[in-house]
């Protein structure tokens, strides 16, 4: 074999091995891409966790035992007090509903007649 040949051959392969390495390292590159694109989203998700933990923590349940009977009386009595409220707001909203839907004057429409 001549020596041009070997050179020829070492080329090729040089080459080669270049292509190899470059389309390597641009798969490498997105994948990097790829993951910095993912922190992102995790910070923000992470960022949302933190603060519904931050409002859970205001709201953490304390253990009726370790309280003051009178705190837990209170807490109770605006426990009932809220569900009241909102029972009578209800009932209030579905009697002014069955006002506007019983109080309709039949001389006042106009029905459909053959005429």
């Amino acid at each position: 074999m001549p020596w041009w040949s070997w050179i020829i051959i070492w080329a090729g392969l040089g080459l080669a091995l270049l292509l190899m390495l470059g389309l390597m390292a641009w798969w490498l590159f997105r994948k990097l891409m790829a993951l910095f694109r993912e922190l992102e989203l995790l910070a923000d998700r992470a960022e949302i966790l933190e603060t519904a933990n931050e409002t859970l923590a205001e709201q953490r349940f304390e253990r009726a035992i370790l309280l003051k009977r009178s705190e837990v009386v209170a807490r109770r009595e605006y426990v009932r007090s809220r569900s009241r409220e909102r029972r009578h707001n209800r009932h209030v909203a579905r009697l002014d509903r069955a006002r506007t839907i019983t109080r309709l004057d039949a001389s006042s429409r106009q029905w459909f007649t053959d005429e």
